[in-house]
């Protein structure tokens, strides 16, 4: 199997994809010897084995001593690339094959390098990045439990095995890095929107708003304070302002002494928008939040998500900007209701829902431009982030954070997480379901779309659709991911055949809009 690489105290090992077992599968080893895979590999102590790195991944040193970076799935489709462009293995069907408990599994090979597993029982073909996710779904029928496994070690092109064609590429040309000037310190200065762009978007957001009737107070441009919480996570690699912006921050927590200000209750309805609204956009998506505030209870009830339209973005996936030319509609629907604007959420389709700078100074704005006067009787305006593909979830259910921006002292606005109390209804109102099919006709592809189709709404062209019949995680595709997230929001008095057919008939449609 290949000679074992040396491993160093301190090397920290990325998990996905990298099998970090005590014991490899005696069964898939005996049927690789039967087929001339060669000597089997030496097994180290169990002290070893946990620290064992091997796929798509390679060990990373927890200090700054090495210069070699972490790799994940993209690493392991570019080097199957080179493959196919050195002639080392050529696209075709059934082209890959792969042994688990002496059952041969077939996949075809695309000439991008995606790796295509046309299932027993499944009506579409599944795709993969690379050869260990696919190689890891077939271990999974047999052991659902398997957390990670070596696809270049057990997945064969004809009689070979991938990882000693692999050994035949030629060195990669790696270009030399500029030499990084050090850039002046910028002095803070008094000011509102940090750079033009975010003065012009505010004054677009201001005209916007006033038009609608809604009352925009003018923010008095303060003094740059201390931040009083580290930055944990940056989303955008490029140094520079984009890089402070995107940079995110984990909402403190209200507990002992300090008690959340006010209560917050949602739908049903409420979550079941917000969810599938983000699961069609490979961009971040944005919208309001509807409801009312009782000023004796502190109560403030969310009852409606009203999807906006977004402009188009260089940098889509990370950030988001409203289309201004949306809110009236928004506003309107909202007043004809008794209700208001009580916040506004967005997505992160991708990373965690951690808000970032940007998305805590659009909070405070925000919250400005919806204060009536600060009297005790204003309502709160609260923010949500929900997280459709993080790989983290836990479960196929997305996480959703609630939070609000608190200002103490002389330090700048930190964000805190609200607690949210479902409002225990145990119906969804029947407006939803025209919404979420509005939602899917928005999103779907022009490529697929006809010109005389029955549409609820046109195409939207500042924005990419999600590919959902792509594999997510666990042999499940990004379809079937949203259809069990979906299905989470439904109300708890529901039984199984209700939740069944409410969200068959959301999927139907949708399948049916997008051509799938």
């Amino acid at each position: 199997g290949g000679k074992k690489r040396a491993r160093a105290d301190g090397f920290r090992i990325r998990a996905a994809y990298a099998d970090s077992n005590d014991d490899d599968d005696d069964g898939d080893q005996d049927d690789d010897d039967k087929r001339g895979g060669g000597k089997k590999r030496a097994r180290a102590g169990a002290g070893d084995a946990k620290g064992d790195a091997k796929g798509d991944q390679e060990a990373v040193p927890s200090s700054g001593a090495s210069e070699k970076k972490r790799r994940g799935p993209k690493d392991g489709k570019l080097i199957l690339k080179r493959m196919l462009e050195h002639g080392l293995v050529t696209p075709g069907e059934n082209a890959l094959s792969t042994v688990h408990n002496k059952k041969e599994t077939l996949a075809d090979l695309k000439e991008d390098g995606t790796v295509v597993w046309r299932k027993d029982g499944e009506e579409k073909p599944l795709e993969f990045n690379t050869v260990t996710e696919f190689r890891l779904a077939v271990v999974r029928l047999v052991n659902p439990e398997r957390k990670n496994d070596n696809g270049w070690d057990w997945v064969r092109f004809g009689d070979v095995k991938l990882n000693d064609l692999k050994k035949q590429l030629p060195p990669e040309e790696v270009p030399e890095k500029p030499v990084k000037v050090p850039r002046e310190k910028k002095v803070a200065k008094a000011t509102g929107p940090s750079t033009p762009k975010k003065r012009k978007k505010k004054d677009a957001d201001d005209v916007a708003f006033k038009a609608a009737g809604v009352r925009v107070d003018a923010v008095i441009p303060r003094e740059k304070r201390a931040s009083r919480n580290a930055t944990k996570v940056n989303v955008f690699d490029n140094e520079g302002e984009r890089q402070g912006d995107l940079q995110m921050v984990p909402c403190e927590q209200y507990r002992g002494s300090r008690q959340q200000p006010f209560k917050v209750t949602t739908t049903a309805a409420v979550e079941l928008v917000i969810d599938f609204h983000s699961h069609l956009c490979k961009d971040e998506i944005i919208g309001f939040l509807g409801g009312s505030f009782d000023a004796e209870t502190k109560t403030l009830r969310v009852t409606r998500a009203l999807p906006a339209r977004q402009l188009k973005q260089d940098h889509a996936g990370v950030e988001v900007e409203l289309d201004p030319e949306s809110v009236p509609d928004i506003v309107e629907t909202l007043t004809a209701n008794d209700e208001r604007i009580v916040g506004w959420y967005h997505s992160h389709p991708v990373f965690a829902t951690h808000p970032s700078v940007r998305d805590i100074e659009n909070q405070v704005n925000y919250q400005m431009m919806f204060d009536d006067g600060g009297s005790s009787m204003s309502a709160p305006f609260v923010g949500a982030i929900v997280g459709p593909y993080d790989m983290r979830n836990e479960t196929a259910s997305s996480d959703v954070r609630w939070f609000h921006a608190v200002t103490r002292g002389d330090y700048d606005a930190e964000p805190y997480e609200l607690k949210v109390d479902k409002a225990g209804c145990v119906d969804v109102p029947g407006h939803v379901v025209s919404e979420l099919k509005v939602l899917a006709d928005r999103f779907r592809s022009s490529e697929k779309s006809d010109a005389n189709d029955n549409a609820l709404a046109p195409i939207d062209t500042n924005v990419t659709p999600v590919a959902l019949t792509e594999h997510w995680r666990d042999g499940a595709t990004r379809l079937q991911k949203l259809e069990q997230s979906i299905t989470s929001r439904l109300p708890a008095a529901w039984d199984e055949n209700a939740r069944g057919a409410y969200v068959g008939g959301v999927v139907k449609y949708l399948r049916k809009s997008w051509k799938l």
